[in-house]
């Protein structure tokens, strides 16, 4: 059985996954997809084309993160490497918490497909910097973030 340590998860900071959203799905030479692990905090704004799989459910239910691994299987084409960015608020507890669920639930088999990311500092730091953002943002409602 292969490691599944945090060695296996790396972090992507805000302006590296700004460029990779405005390169396309496959800047990278590979396809991603950004899981946004908020629950009710997840109104007022999320990252453009992001899923939202609030944490609570993917670790309370097998079944939905079966659900999350298939979506992203089936989201790539022949042996691309799926890069899969989980985030939070601040990706200090429920993303990277979500990011060792999922690489938890690959098979051996399936380590290989996928490159697991945590968005460093979370949605917070994003919406402070791209909030107002439409092509990067949606559904962005900047008096729900102001303090």
């Amino acid at each position: 059985m292969s490691s599944r340590t945090i060695n296996n998860i790396r972090y992507v900071d805000a302006t590296e996954l700004f460029q990779w959203l405005k390169q396309g799905l496959t800047s990278l030479g590979y396809p991603f997809r950004v899981i946004d692990v908020r629950g009710s905090d997840y109104v007022g704004g999320h990252i453009k084309g992001s899923w939202n799989y609030p944490y609570k459910r993917l670790s309370q239910d097998e079944n939905v993160m079966n659900e999350l691994r298939t979506r992203l299987a089936e989201a790539t084409v022949n042996d691309e490497v799926m890069n899969v960015v989980f985030h939070c608020a601040q990706s200090q507890q429920r993303g990277p918490s979500a990011a060792m669920k999922f690489l938890r639930h690959l098979s051996d088999q399936e380590l290989d497909k996928f490159k697991i990311w945590i968005l460093r500092d979370g949605f917070n730091h994003w919406q402070d910097i791209y909030g107002a953002d439409a092509t990067v943002t949606e559904g962005y409602e900047p008096d729900l973030w102001s303090w």
